[in-house]
């Protein structure tokens, strides 16, 4: 599944990109700032995307950090309905293995341990904020040429190698080319005007956002790219995404951000 014809990526714009819709039921990204109540970001953040992609592709846990590095790989988002969270308690029980986990089996060394969580302890209770019906446009590229093919193929078909998630393994997404807009583009570069309207978030822009008294926006800082090591992996930069929560088009001034066209809407890639 090589593509003969992948895209290059020139700071920041790629020559064309495969566009599709991510939908579902619930959504959670877990905000990395929070911990007893489980807050999400109301957009993907980029390690999500990418760790989705992968997921449909079949590569492994961390083996596409390489593919989706700043300068080999773009993505641009948007918006297809107001970003909308509903507060649901959940019990649950502990996770920390030197607390509340029970142990049977042999030793670990020469026969299998087996670890898990002691189903007598109390509960825990915890405050989840859940992502109702989100819907989002994903134009993504990558320069790498089999993982390009592969997510090309599989968007076509409708089909991936593990199920596409918004997040929780449970709460899974509908991702292709059903919806208007979508499949393979080519992307122009719009040459920088003094301002412009932008259909997606914008990436690393807030600056470049021109106020506007009738409308206004949002503003979220998500995990960018990540990197592992011998032991875990860890975040390596952060995007800032400005973005209406109304879905509405943001006016930039576009020789402080890129930006690009792509099937006739106007996208900014990180």
């Amino acid at each position: 599944m090589t593509a003969d014809d992948p895209p290059t990526v020139d700071d920041g714009i790629p020559s064309k990109c495969l566009t599709f819709a991510l939908t579902g039921d619930w959504g959670h990204f877990r905000r990395i700032d929070r911990t007893v109540t489980k807050q999400t970001y109301r957009v993907p953040p980029r390690t999500t995307l990418a760790g989705l992609l992968a997921a449909v592709v079949g590569v492994g846990r961390d083996g596409y950090y390489d593919i989706f590095a700043d300068n080999t790989s773009a993505i641009a988002v948007e918006l297809l309905s107001p970003p909308r969270t509903v507060s649901l308690p959940s019990l649950g029980l502990g996770t920390n293995p030197n607390e509340t986990f029970s142990s049977s089996g042999g030793t670990g060394n020469k026969t299998v341990k087996v670890q898990y969580p002691d189903s007598t302890a109390a509960r825990q209770l915890h405050s989840y904020h859940y992502l109702v019906e989100p819907a989002y446009r994903v134009s993504v590229a990558v320069e790498d040429p089999v993982f390009y093919g592969t997510l090309r193929d599989r968007l076509e078909e409708g089909v991936a190698y593990y199920p596409p998630t918004l997040g929780l393994s449970e709460l899974h997404a509908a991702i292709g080319y059903e919806a208007k807009q979508t499949g393979e583009h080519a992307v122009e570069r719009v040459a920088s005007p003094d301002r412009c309207t932008v259909d997606s978030l914008v990436p690393n822009g807030v600056d470049a956002v021109i106020p506007d008294t009738e409308q206004s926006y949002a503003v979220e800082r998500v995990p960018g790219t990540m990197t592992a090591d011998e032991t875990s992996r860890k975040t390596t930069s952060y995007v800032d995404y400005a973005f209406r929560e109304d879905t509405g088009q943001l006016t930039v001034d576009a020789s402080k951000v890129e930006v690009a066209k792509v099937d006739g809407r106007t996208l900014a890639f990180v």
